[in-house]
């Protein structure tokens, strides 16, 4: 059965990484982790790109994410290496692994594609319940006060992207806030052009995201086992400011 609450990122895990190939987290997820010897848990891991960079340090993880797509481009990227990974293909809103971890990360904003509080606050707690006593929870979220000025129904290109020597890859996207339900929706555009500007192929993909303001994340972590333990407004560590920071980095501890 579809569950309507996730993105179908099946639809694009083939072209996933042509686009979404940012980089300005990985020295924060690096630092976070170098004295962690433990393994380490990621949740809603996509293709790999911030588990591969922990991989190539020599940490040992396993990596949820709900995509069979995105995990089966995560298996081809690392098929001739052998990295101590444990490849899980789960839903975050119902975790039941059988260990628990010192260490668990949730990068990239991700949690806000869930988009009930209920469904976050299940999130939350079942993360809480695999966080071992004294470990730490590493959540990032994007800031609604910032990003919710681009949700206003306005198509944006987001970039032009090489797939091969042959063909590119422009992309676009819309979004729009709905305050009565807290839902921004929209659609992510694919257009792909071979080296003669023909276009080959096109696709969409549907986003909806509910953001999640501080306080809100506050009442949730207060009906678990976790408190925070520092607030970051971006990757440098800078002090979170809510009308100017892009980000909300949270460490917890239990």
């Amino acid at each position: 059965m579809k569950n309507n609450n996730i993105i179908d990122f099946d639809k694009v895990a083939d072209i996933y990484d042509f686009y979404v190939n940012v980089t300005f987290d990985i020295p924060f997820f690096i630092k976070e982790t170098e004295n962690h010897g433990g393994e380490i848990l990621e949740l809603m891991c996509g293709t790999g790109r911030v588990s591969i960079p922990l991989l190539k340090a020599g940490k040992k993880m396993t990596c949820v994410d709900y995509s069979k797509g995105m995990l089966d481009s995560f298996k081809e990227k690392i098929k001739n290496e052998n990295y101590p990974v444990d490849l899980v293909k789960m839903n975050v809103t119902d975790l039941k692994l059988d260990k628990k971890f010192g260490l668990i990360i949730l990068p990239f904003h991700s949690l806000s594609e869930i988009l009930t509080t209920e469904k976050q606050q299940e999130a939350l707690t079942g993360i809480s319940n695999h966080l071992e006593t004294g470990g730490t929870f590493i959540l990032t979220l994007q800031n609604p006060v910032s990003r919710l000025k681009q949700a206003d129904g306005i198509e944006r290109v987001i970039g032009k992207f090489s797939i091969d020597k042959n063909n590119h890859m422009i992309m676009s996207f819309t979004n729009q806030y709905n305050a009565k339900n807290d839902i921004v929706s929209g659609y992510q555009f694919y257009q792909i052009y071979n080296a003669d500007n023909i276009m080959t192929e096109k696709r969409y993909l549907e986003i909806n995201f509910k953001p999640i303001q501080l306080n809100t994340l506050k009442e949730m972590v207060s009906n678990t086992d976790m408190q925070i333990t520092a607030i970051y407004g971006d990757y440098s560590y800078n002090e979170f400011n809510i009308q100017k920071s892009d980000f909300i980095i949270c460490k917890l501890t239990k």
